[in-house]
């Protein structure tokens, strides 16, 4: 048979699935969900007057409006959808290492080291997702922060074994923010964390006694701070390096903000070793070390975590989803829109009738879109319903099994979560 078994990550148990994927579930399935929605309502998007003549929809002949109109709606729908997006990285690289937590403030710092696994949780799964033990634990300040300014990094790491703690702010792409925002990051943020250290009113307050941030780190038995830029990828999608960062003009912002960090800390008077070359500065606060620099691609992982692992392998995504949904919902209000119905329609009206039907597409999400039975649905489809498929109902260019193979496989990724909660009774 001709179909193809696609590789969609909303067709699985998530139950089953590890943190990384977790994380990706869930606003993987509300866009999909959505999509298919799209695909079968007709009032699911519409467009007022002015978009309309804005666009050219009022002007578009019949033959292509239609299309024009459904792509619109899903693409307009999906560019404006951002769960999910914002910091996947920083969450997928936090569920992969123990010993990482995201979105760490120099405040909560105390808190951090003394529940490194509850604020890891946090950061992943947000406040909402703690038990109400758990946000009491968070909420306890032991140590009570006193500054009129915060600040916050992307990703943390715990090194227990050197005495180490890392923070990191983290750039998908060497052109990430262009020249300013990367800049800002030596001369404000950089400059900011420097002058918390070196202001004695910055400090903490424990049990009536003060400490400042460099007494403070030393209490946990912190003697080594990094504090980071970590870029991930180059333009053309690879690990970033620092090559791939000076050929698109942007290294020279780390070198404008080099050298503005080092003259600051130069002129408060400590001595610092510094190196332009490999973008980092080290300084002794009393047995406090210090460094600032850079970090491109892989080695974030080796420096930060000690891992071989690529950022392509962790964080690149070979997953079906957002596209095959996002094509197929063209296609499908496309025809919603010319002719009133659809295949997705159809099979959606054919499963509420036929219990037969129905136990096969629960059997499809309870095998994770296996190719059997897709096989087996499709087989009792056409055997029974072909008549109700009409051929205009199909792409020209695409097969009739393999379409309907495609509709069955988003429909289920929409709903698998929701129906595999009732599948109980029926095993």
């Amino acid at each position: 048979m001709n179909i193809i078994k696609r590789n969609l990550l909303t067709i699985r148990i998530r139950e089953n699935l590890d943190l990384g994927n977790k994380l990706l579930f869930d606003p993987y399935q509300n866009i999909v969900t959505k999509l298919v929605n799209l695909s079968i309502e007709r009032e699911a998007k519409d467009f007022d007057p002015v978009y309309k003549g804005f666009s050219g929809l009022e002007s578009i002949d019949k033959e292509k409006r239609d299309y024009y109109e459904a792509f619109l709606g899903v693409t307009s729908y999906y560019q404006a959808s951002k769960g999910g997006r914002g910091k996947y990285n920083e969450k997928k690289i936090s569920s992969y290492f123990d010993n990482c937590s995201i979105t760490i403030k120099i405040s909560e710092i105390p808190t951090w080291l003394l529940n490194p696994e509850l604020y890891r949780k946090k950061g992943i799964n947000t406040l909402k997702r703690l038990t109400s033990s758990e946000k009491r634990i968070l909420r306890e300040k032991k140590w009570i922060f006193n500054y009129d300014e915060d600040e916050t990094s992307d990703i943390g790491a715990i090194i227990r074994e050197e005495n180490m703690l890392i923070l990191l702010e983290s750039k998908n792409r060497v052109d990430s923010g262009g020249v300013p925002a990367r800049r800002e990051l030596w001369t404000k943020k950089f400059k900011l964390i420097f002058k918390m250290l070196t202001d004695n009113n910055c400090y903490y307050k424990k049990s009536g006694k003060i400490y400042n941030l460099i007494d403070m780190f030393k209490y946990f038995n912190i003697y080594n701070l990094e504090i980071y830029i970590g870029i991930l990828f180059n333009v053309d999608g690879l690990p970033a390096t620092k090559e791939g960062d000076k050929s698109k003009g942007f290294y020279s912002a780390n070198e404008e903000g080099y050298k503005d960090l080092s003259s600051e800390i130069k002129d408060k008077g400590f001595r610092i070793e510094d190196d332009i070359e490999k973008l980092e500065i080290n300084i002794d606060f009393n047995g406090l070390k210090v460094k600032f620099g850079v970090l491109y691609g892989d080695d974030i992982l080796k420096t930060i975590f000690k891992s071989d692992k690529s950022v392509s392998d962790l964080l690149i995504l070979k997953y079906d989803d957002i596209w095959l949904s996002q094509l197929l919902a063209i296609k499908e209000r496309t025809i919603l829109l010319k002719y009133g119905s659809n295949c997705m329609a159809i099979l959606k009206n054919l499963l509420s009738q036929d219990s037969n039907l129905k136990k096969l597409y629960d059997d499809v999400i309870f095998k994770e879109g296996s190719y059997e039975s897709l096989v087996k649905i499709l087989e009792y489809i056409l055997k029974n319903y072909n008549q109700e498929f009409s051929d205009h109902l199909f792409p020209i260019k695409t097969g009739r099994e393999e379409y309907l193979s495609d509709v069955i496989q988003v429909l289920v990724a929409s709903e698998t979560y929701k129906v595999k909660k009732g599948l109980t009774d029926w095993l």
